[in-house]
């Protein structure tokens, strides 16, 4: 896996430069293999400090940014617009990932649905199940880790 940083000129998209350099990762083999009492704060890996705050941000493999590229570059109209161009790529690049998706994991395109993140995945499925349990009055209990 290559990580390839590419340098965008923002008023018209252009390409400027494009740098691909190897990218690894700390796989959890090895991570599991490492010592059990050690100090994490001064654990490096390619020179680097580990990076384990993976809730919000992780790393973003080079495939995915080179799919993604022309929609954050160009092709960013919302894809529930269908009054307009952009709109409709958007949505017919949408439909085409979700379809990938299904493919690759055996669903139906209908049951894949994209989220704006794990909050509101995790609220639909909890009001999902909710719903789906709330003719036969069962109480459903959530709680909240806390660190």
């Amino acid at each position: 896996m290559y990580r390839c940083i590419t340098k965008i000129n923002l008023y018209n998209s252009a390409i400027l430069s494009k740098k691909c350099e190897p990218l690894t990762f700390l796989t959890n083999s090895r991570f599991l293999q490492t010592e059990t009492n050690y100090n994490i704060k001064e654990q490096v890996f390619d020179g680097r400090p580990l990076y384990l705050d993976a809730q919000a941000t992780t790393p973003l493999d080079p495939r995915v940014l080179d799919s993604m590229l022309p929609y954050l570059t160009s092709f960013y109209g919302n894809p529930h617009s269908r009054t307009h161009a952009y709109g409709w790529e958007s949505e017919e690049a949408v439909e085409k990932a979700r379809t990938q998706i299904a493919n690759i994991i055996g669903a139906d395109p209908k049951e894949i649905i994209f989220t704006s993140g794990a909050t509101e995945s995790n609220n639909i499925s909890i009001k999902g199940v909710a719903r789906f349990y709330g003719a036969k009055k069962k109480h459903v209990i959530t709680t909240q880790t806390v660190s």
